[in-house]
């Protein structure tokens, strides 16, 4: 049996759209998958055959009784995506899909791009994120087998070491925020004593905002290699916030966002909503602060001694060199496969 992972191919992004496949097939590939290329494109107008023809060409070299790994979604169209596990079931081909966003738990209504539901159980295992999405899938439907990945991982080993660990004595009792900042409107009201340091992509109006206020120091777009550079020593905020297309605040109760791991993997300590799936990992494991609200920042920061902040760094920096060593998509990759090859194989809790 030969395993392969998909990957998917576009230009560069300011965003983790790019990155976050990428990592995954690179760790797959370390592992010994081999990687079948899938690149972005329009296919309006194109037939379920020239379609098929294309999926066939991406998958020549795969067998029957092969392993592949479907990162979903492809960002194609959900026609694509279905098609796809189709065929390749059609082929013999056992498929695990690695879910890295699920549009029924995000949208306000659910994607008429494509039935996910009905897709998720198609697969043979799906990698979710954590238990708290698995749950949630159950219940909307989903029988497939499922494990978990719990964080994303963060692949980087070209900055100087002080961009991986963070020393007390070059720590600031501030906030940074990096991503898609449209996600995070709220900042353009931000009124907290806490200062914050703002990297991302706006629109016009909100560019303009975040400019006219004196608490933030927006600093606009980077690219991935600068933005790591040029993130000042704080607390990275990950705070995303609902709005009238999407619930992205009510989507962290479920899913692992990706700026939390670029946080983690470049020696800053977080600060994230209570009720965020990844509260427990940060909390338990002394990696940051979570809290109720935004309101709560200045108290949150204030209150936490020297000596915890210390020992908080010191965890993040140990934690980091998980993120960056690709641990989480491995252990997840390997749970995966053992389901898949023996679905009735448990771990007894005594030799865990």
């Amino acid at each position: 049996m030969q395993k392969w992972i998909t990957d998917i191919v576009q230009g560069r992004t300011f965003d983790a759209t790019r990155q976050a496949k990428q990592d995954i097939a690179n760790i797959g590939a370390s592992m010994g998958y081999k990687v079948a290329n899938i690149f972005r494109y329009n296919d309006v107008g194109e037939d379920d055959d020239a379609m098929l023809a294309r999926i066939d060409g991406i998958t020549a070299a795969v067998d029957r009784g092969d392993m592949l790994v479907y990162q979903f979604p492809s960002l194609n169209s959900g026609r694509f995506d279905d098609l796809f596990v189709d065929q390749m079931h059609r082929r013999g081909v056992r498929v695990v899909c690695l879910v890295h966003d699920v549009g029924t738990l995000r949208d306000q209504q659910a994607p008429t791009w494509i039935d996910e539901i009905g897709y998720f159980n198609k697969c043979d295992v799906l990698i979710v994120h954590n238990r708290l999405m698995a749950d949630r899938l159950r219940e909307l439907g989903v029988t497939t087998p499922m494990v978990n990945q719990y964080l994303l991982d963060y692949l980087d080993d070209n900055h100087d070491e002080d961009r991986y660990e963070t020393k007390p004595e070059n720590f600031q009792r501030g906030v940074v925020l990096a991503g898609n900042i449209l996600k995070s409107r709220y900042l353009a009201d931000w009124a907290n004593e806490t200062p914050i340091t703002v990297f991302g992509v706006t629109d016009a109006e909100l560019d303009k905002k975040l400019n006219a206020n004196p608490k933030i120091d927006f600093r606009g777009q980077r690219w991935r290699w600068d933005l790591i550079q040029e993130m000042p020593r704080e607390f990275g905020l990950a705070w995303d916030s609902d709005t009238s297309s999407y619930k992205y605040n009510d989507y962290t109760r479920y899913n692992h966002p990706h700026k939390v791991s670029m946080y983690l993997a470049h020696g800053l300590p977080v600060i994230i909503w209570r009720q965020a799936a990844v509260a427990d990992i940060i909390v338990d494991n002394g990696l940051g602060i979570a809290i109720d609200s935004l309101d709560q920042i200045d108290d949150a920061i204030r209150s936490i001694s020297d000596q915890d902040l210390a020992q908080m760094l010191h965890n993040v920096g140990q934690f980091g060199k998980l993120i960056r060593d690709g641990w989480f998509t491995r252990q997840g990759l390997q749970a995966a496969e053992m389901k898949l090859l023996s679905p009735q194989f448990e771990i007894p809790d005594k030799l865990k």
